[in-house]
């Protein structure tokens, strides 16, 4: 399991959810709701590398305006479980005209350890690059 930074949190896709490699950590999945109506208390999510996550709704709910936005991308927020799934904190209405392929190509690159330096993920490494260019 990766250690997390206090006040940050990995922004992450389907397959990056499933790799265990994130369990117990708060993260950030950005996609669409694939049904408005849960079973039970989980629902599936589509996210933008179009992966599937299943999101428990323990912690919080659907939100209100969803069966009327189904085109809506929505960013959730919520801790991953050892299974893989997302215990949802909180989710937050994006746009419905958002670049998914776009924006699954910057996760990668975020993840990447090449870059994760410019991405707060370089141990204080971006701040001293900055201070001297």
């Amino acid at each position: 399991m990766a250690q997390q930074e206090d006040g940050g949190y990995p922004r992450l896709n389907g397959s990056m959810i499933c790799s265990g490699q994130f369990n117990n950590m708060i993260v950030s999945l950005v996609g669409q709701f694939a049904s408005a109506v849960p079973t039970g208390n989980t629902v599936e999510f589509v996210c933008c590398d179009q992966g599937r996550a299943t999101v428990i709704l323990d912690q919080a709910e659907l939100p209100e305006n969803l069966a009327a936005l189904p085109e809506m991308y929505y960013e959730l927020i919520g801790q991953v479980a050892e299974d893989g799934s997302l215990v949802l904190f909180v989710a937050r209405e994006m746009s419905a005209d958002m670049d998914m392929g776009t924006y699954n190509q910057m996760i990668q690159i975020q993840q990447n350890p090449k870059f994760m330096q410019y991405f707060g993920g370089g141990g204080g490494q971006m701040e001293s690059a900055m201070a001297t260019n």
